[in-house]
């Protein structure tokens, strides 16, 4: 499938319409009012579960239950499954568009049409815009690194030395960002940046957090423990959503037996790792240093080991970037052209490049896409990219 887009205009003739690739023995026309239907019910499918892990965040974070706080998970669940529709929607019209205007398929068809819907996530709110943004670019990553073919990237994705290694080093470089920015992104660790003790205990306790060293380490693993959990639950309901209308008892017992405890026992690992070392280095030295969160998040990334995976390490160099980029405004606050760039939506400008990728990866890749990322595409969609990258399937093998 990887050599489709080398050998395009040899592969696609002539008699290669729009039907025969995305709408077999459908009119346009009844093609696209079908998907207009079909695609409201997959969205909202696939982001309720999404939407779910949401509110309980929303609750725990902000320490209560309210009317306001269900109102906004609401909000950016309709939000979420609207932007999701636009996007499939604009590609099964405009690949018929495209078609039409140009009276042949050519290769910009697989990539472009989905373009009008995903400039919506300029009007989508803040938490929708980077959560999808990371989300995609963790969907680009993945797919780069599997299609590549080098030797050394063939030998590094398979290296379990390499990947613990590589992630050691992104999560020093995001414990160093995040120590000297005032905005963190969201990580699995949070350095703490004042002393939280009273003036009366200063003298006495190098820690800057309040309570005991065991109390701060065990909640840390405590909250990580949980969140994995919920993390993983997700993802297996959605890799499961077609199913729970039909069978939700069997659907939900597949998810809850396919958690991986592994992923699980790494972020809680991770996080504990993180706040025992800056435990023991404050204790050693008898103060903080800002030193501490960089040694202490590339000792904790070891635990990577116990659990590599695409999607953490590819979560991880996205925090890295961000947090340097925080790092970069705050510290240059003065450069105007660099207050210029920040104030453009990079989380939608990244979303807007990574769809049409992800579009173009689904018919060219898809054995390089993560399952989850061919779930949300195949599901938002309707199975109208599964639908296309089968039937662009077939028309190669008919090349062969």
């Amino acid at each position: 499938m990887a050599a489709i887009s080398k050998y395009w205009n040899e592969i696609i003739h002539p008699g290669v319409t729009c039907a025969t690739l995305s709408h077999p023995g459908r009119t346009c026309e009844d093609h696209i009012r079908r998907q207009m239907r079909v695609t409201i019910g997959g969205n909202l499918k696939f982001f309720l579960p999404i939407s779910i892990v949401r509110l309980f965040m929303l609750c725990y974070t902000r320490k209560a239950v309210s009317v306001e706080i269900l109102l906004q998970a609401l909000f950016e669940l309709f939000s979420e499954a609207f932007n999701g529709w636009a996007v499939s929607n604009c590609w099964s019209a405009g690949f018929c568009a495209m078609y039409r205007w140009f009276g042949f398929i050519n290769n910009y068809s697989v990539s472009l049409p989905s373009s009008p819907g995903t400039l919506l996530m300029f009007l989508m709110p803040a938490y929708v815009k980077m959560s999808h943004s990371r989300a995609m670019f963790n969907v680009f990553l993945e797919c780069w690194m599997k299609s590549r073919e080098h030797p050394l990237v063939e030998y590094a994705r398979e290296s379990r030395l390499v990947g613990t290694v590589s992630f050691m080093a992104i999560s020093a470089a995001i414990g160093y960002f995040a120590q000297r920015t005032k905005a963190m992104e969201f990580w699995f660790f949070s350095p703490l940046k004042k002393n939280l003790n009273p003036e009366s205990e200063q003298h006495h306790k190098p820690c800057h957090h309040r309570h005991t060293c065991q109390s701060y380490i065990f909640d840390g693993m405590r909250t990580c423990f949980t969140f994995g959990l919920l993390l993983e639950l997700v993802r297996k309901l959605i890799n499961v959503a077609p199913r729970i209308s039909s069978e939700p008892a069997a659907a939900i017992l597949e998810a809850f037996s396919r958690i991986r405890l592994r992923f699980v026992a790494f972020l809680t690992l991770y996080n504990g790792l993180f706040r025992l070392t800056t435990c023991a280095l404050a204790r050693h030295r008898r103060k903080v240093t800002e030193s501490d969160s960089t040694v202490a998040a590339c000792i904790s990334g070891l635990s990577y080991a116990l659990s590599p995976n695409y999607n953490i390490f590819n979560l991880g160099v996205a925090a890295a970037i961000q947090n340097a980029w925080n790092f970069i405004t705050e510290k240059y606050d003065k450069v105007q052209w660099i207050q210029q760039v920040n104030k453009l939506s990079f989380s939608s400008i990244v979303w807007v490049f990574l769809m049409n990728y992800n579009m173009y990866a689904r018919a060219y890749y898809p054995y390089a896409m993560s399952k989850f990322a061919l779930k949300f595409t195949d599901i938002c969609s309707g199975l109208q990219a599964q639908t296309a990258a089968e039937c662009l399937g077939k028309v190669a093998m008919g090349f062969s």
